[in-house]
């Protein structure tokens, strides 16, 4: 049962930033937000619900320019619109995976950044898709690259006055291909023990364009921009994608947590850089495969036993 709270549902943009900054707690799909109050680990009296902003509504899709989605984009939208699969499909990948069909219905691509969570499946693909977040508050907008967003766990680029409003999305060239993989513990609604998410632009047989995000592989989603240096400009091969595997591993920082040891997540990172690139290549190329297979353990043998259960939690 939810504590007792005042619920504001303002219309006015400018008062809904005035609201936010006195500290009231924001709200889109609240699929985080009432769970959290549920459980009693998030106290917060007074609830700003966003959803009647028209500042934050709508998405549309245009040509040679890409995605212009508002903040409160649902997760369900976004996997149910063919435009994604056709151009951005490590987006549909990630959105499709985000709980269950009634969560995704409610769950928002904007309260899916601001939620700040490491494992969140829609970052990854977005950050690959080299998307920007525009933020609004008194001052006007402000356009901020996704990857330079997250300053630190749970922390941000954006004014207590200010608001995630719309996100940003180009429209990727003909030559162009993304794959996103979330490792689970079981093929069932689950948090990513790791999750990652690859963008290839190939042309002739070189990688003209390479991107990678790691989701719970630190304490925020991030590029790997030293395995994306090691792979531009370079011909297509198996031994340039286990270079890039190699300093995805070095570049990556996961944690142990009661739910996966460091370790595990190391091991991990190797071998699904290399699945995820080969599955982004392809698209690139135009021969994806018909459906993407979550990984299972037995692929690695002996990772069985790198899954201790420490006391630190996620």
């Amino acid at each position: 049962m939810l504590p007792k709270f005042d619920l504001y549902m303002p219309t006015d943009f400018a008062e809904a930033c005035r609201m936010k900054a006195e500290g009231m707690k924001v709200v889109a799909g609240g699929t985080d937000v009432y769970v959290n109050m549920h459980a009693e680990k998030d106290h917060s009296t007074q609830v700003l619900d966003i959803k009647q902003l028209k500042e934050l509504q709508g998405q549309r899709y245009i040509t040679g320019l890409g995605l212009d989605l508002g903040a409160l984009t649902t997760h369900r939208r976004i996997e149910k619109w063919d435009i994604i699969k056709e151009h951005y499909y490590a987006l549909f990948q990630g959105c499709s995976q985000v709980g269950s069909v009634q969560i995704r219905y409610r769950a928002t691509l904007g309260g899916n950044i601001m939620n700040g969570a490491p494992s969140a499946d829609s970052i990854g693909p977005m950050l690959v898709h080299d998307a920007q977040v525009v933020v609004t508050g008194p001052s006007g907008e402000r356009t901020v690259p996704l990857d330079k967003f997250y300053t630190g766990f749970k922390k941000f680029d954006i004014h207590s006055d200010e608001m995630l409003t719309r996100i940003k999305i180009p429209q990727p060239p003909a030559n162009s291909g993304s794959a996103y993989y979330k490792y689970m513990r079981r093929n069932a609604m689950d948090l990513a023990l790791l999750g990652v998410s690859a963008y290839a632009e190939v042309s002739g047989g070189i990688m003209t364009t390479a991107r990678i995000a790691l989701t719970t592989a630190a304490q925020i989603p991030m590029r790997s921009y030293q395995a994306e240096a090691v792979l531009t400009g370079q011909q297509v091969s198996d031994e340039i994608l286990v270079k890039a595997a190699e300093a995805v591993v070095s570049e990556g920082k996961p944690r142990s947590s009661w739910r996966s040891s460091a370790e595990f997540r190391r091991r991990l990172l190797h071998d699904v850089t290399i699945v995820v690139l080969h599955e982004a290549i392809a698209r690139a190329k135009k021969s994806p495969k018909e459906k993407a297979v979550p990984i299972p353990m037995q692929m690695y043998p002996g990772l069985e036993g790198l899954l201790p259960r420490p006391k630190e939690e996620e």
